[in-house]
């Protein structure tokens, strides 16, 4: 282990740590994703969310690793069917959020339609697994960083690895002021209007996912 730290690059070490700060704390699908289900849920049940985000994170890492992002990079007609399916069920989850606005009768009753954390792991995973930024951040960009030369592998797994810790102080932080946002808000009306912007989230998750793709320069 002591061997794998010292092959390290500090210099891309460093700039690893600056790029994917930046990318975790600026607003993208994953962000608004989590959000939106903390405010539905809570924070509490949100982790769940963040857990499925992490794993499919660490699912392309390991693609990488092994080799195989030169393969799913030849054939993005595949990817492309997998980003339309996440953006359709994306959307699916933000037309469901927005109906409920306009149909519930009370909803400080029921505020929101809660979901199982089985649910909120899964449907992340699948938003997060056909983000092609995703693909691009682990596939593409994590053997940058990781620097050439032997045990390049593990090198790669272990920034992965390290991102967990960079992504999930962003995550918590738009998870705390969407569930925040929601205990605050007493009435129907601050309630219709966080449900909402949560649809909204939704949405523009989905449309930042439909914008990308893994040709992008």
């Amino acid at each position: 282990m002591l061997e794998i730290l010292k092959s390290f690059d500090l210099t891309l070490v460093l700039a690893y740590v600056a790029t994917f700060v930046a990318l975790n704390f600026t607003p993208g699908p994953a962000v608004l994703k989590v959000t939106s289900d903390a405010i539905s849920n809570g924070i509490g049940p949100a982790h769940a969310s963040m857990a499925g985000i992490f794993t499919a994170n660490m699912m392309y890492a390991l693609l990488a690793a092994a080799g195989m992002s030169a393969l799913l990079l030849a054939f993005p007609v595949v990817f492309e069917l997998v980003k339309w399916i996440g953006v359709g069920y994306l959307a699916w989850l933000a037309a469901r959020t927005l109906y409920s606005v306009f149909t519930a009768k009370n909803m400080m009753a029921k505020p929101s339609s809660k979901r199982s954390k089985k649910a909120l792991f899964w449907s992340s995973f699948a938003i997060q697994g056909a983000n092609p930024k995703s693909v691009l951040s682990f596939v593409v960009m994590l053997p940058v960083f990781a620097g050439a030369g032997e045990g390049i592998e593990l090198r790669m797994m272990m920034l992965a690895l390290f991102n967990v810790v960079l992504e999930y102080p962003a995550l918590l932080f738009y998870s705390i002021l969407g569930s925040t946002a929601a205990k605050f808000a007493v009435s129907t009306f601050s309630r219709r209007i966080l449900s909402f912007i949560s649809g909204c989230g939704l949405a523009l998750a989905a449309l930042m996912i439909a914008r990308t793709s893994l040709q992008q320069k």
